[in-house]
């Protein structure tokens, strides 16, 4: 049976105009290209639940331009006022185009991989890591009969909890698409009601 989760991410993608299984290929790419196309991933999906959580589908290239970091006018802090992400998702965004950005602007970090990543960090920045990109990931981990603890699986697999953890979060992304529908239908039907009401009192 296919996890609920990836038939959401499969939808995703169909909206976007991704290939089919984009997103579960991903973890075939090299750690640099992962973060890269992940965070690309993410940038238009926050571009496409803002256009549609706000029924304003003009706006779409004027949320594409937007930051996705500015902490008050970017597109993490706007999906954040309308309760579209929670703060640990907000938290992940933040943490993934942060390190986006870090491989982005320097060619000399092509070579990243995250096993030089988790070893460079101090016990506060792994912390850190284990809460974020653990987010989504069970307190303990079991795989046959060998049993991880969270940070033991985020420290040791940091690019699989964080796909996991992604996988979550775009999930939950989609679902907005439901939100904006149900709120669309609701103005909906308040505007029917109001013409009803207005229509009686003009001919009781």
């Amino acid at each position: 049976m296919t996890n609920p989760i990836f038939e959401e991410i499969s939808k995703f993608e169909q909206k976007l105009g991704l290939p089919r299984g984009f997103y579960k290929n991903l973890l075939q790419e090299d750690d640099w290209s992962f973060v890269i196309k992940l965070n690309a991933l993410f940038e238009g999906a926050t571009t496409h639940v803002l256009t549609t959580r706000l029924h304003a589908p003009k706006l779409a290239g004027a949320f594409a331009h937007l930051d996705q970091l500015n902490n008050k006018v970017g597109k993490v802090a706007l999906l954040r006022e309308l309760d579209a992400i929670t703060a640990d998702q907000a938290a992940l965004l933040r943490t993934l185009g942060e390190l986006r950005n870090d491989l982005a602007h320097n060619i000399a970090n092509v070579g990243f991989s995250f096993s030089s990543y988790i070893s460079s960090r101090d016990e506060n920045q792994l912390a850190k890591i284990v809460k974020v990109f653990g987010h989504g990931v069970n307190e303990v981990i079991e795989i046959e009969s060998l049993k991880l603890s969270r940070k033991q699986f985020v420290q040791e697999s940091p690019k699989l909890a964080l796909w996991l953890t992604s996988a979550e979060v775009i999930a939950c992304l989609y679902l907005e698409f439901e939100v904006a529908d149900l709120h669309l239908k609701n103005l909906a039907l308040a505007q029917f009601e109001k013409l009803v009401h207005d229509a009686h009192a003009i001919h009781p």
